[in-house]
């Protein structure tokens, strides 16, 4: 009776550790759709933070200044941080040929304005009518067409201070200590 027992357990553990086998090798079951009664967002949706008004540092890096009459000053070089994590200020290389006698300028982060949108071209100035370089019949070309939508890109466009870039030039380089 014994011998009986023993030949049942040890089937009954062979059945469990063979099923466990098998659970891991086969395909995950997709999830259920999500009802009503389910509040909880998908972890897919929590870790993807594209378009939720979050930028990465890295993409900072190279970003366009402007300064207060929209011509490009610099861009930015280093994004400093807090202990806590906390932006505190962004570097802007200024200066030099090719990053050759440039130097790096320290502005507080709150003084930049970032902005999403391009800055905007000045308008070309219109043509006398009349001009030979005209293309007959006086008709207005059609607007450019509208571009697509795009991605959230997880970065600003450009950001623009209010210090020209002699400003920059003048202002004392940042340094490094430690390093």
């Amino acid at each position: 009776m014994i011998r009986h027992h023993h030949f049942m357990l040890s089937t009954v553990g062979v059945a469990m550790l063979a099923t466990t086998a098998m659970a891991q090798t086969s395909a995950p079951t997709p999830p259920a759709a999500p009802t009503a009664t389910q509040a909880s967002p998908s972890p897919a949706a929590e870790t993807n933070l594209a378009g939720k008004g979050k930028w990465r540092t890295s993409k900072l890096i190279g970003v366009d200044i402007y300064g207060p009459d929209d011509k490009k000053v610099g861009d930015v070089t280093e994004v400093i941080v807090d202990k806590t994590g906390k932006v505190e200020m962004v570097t802007i290389g200024v200066g030099g040929f090719l990053g050759i006698g440039s130097k790096d300028v320290a502005i507080p982060f709150d003084q930049v304005s970032w902005s999403d949108q391009p800055i905007a071209p000045p308008a070309p100035a219109p043509a006398p009518s009349g001009s030979a370089g005209s293309t007959g019949g006086g008709m207005a070309s059609p607007p450019p067409a509208a571009a697509a939508p795009k991605a959230p890109a997880m970065y600003p466009d450009h950001g623009k201070i209010t210090m020209t870039k002699d400003q920059l030039k003048s202002a004392p380089s940042v340094t490094y200590a430690g390093t």
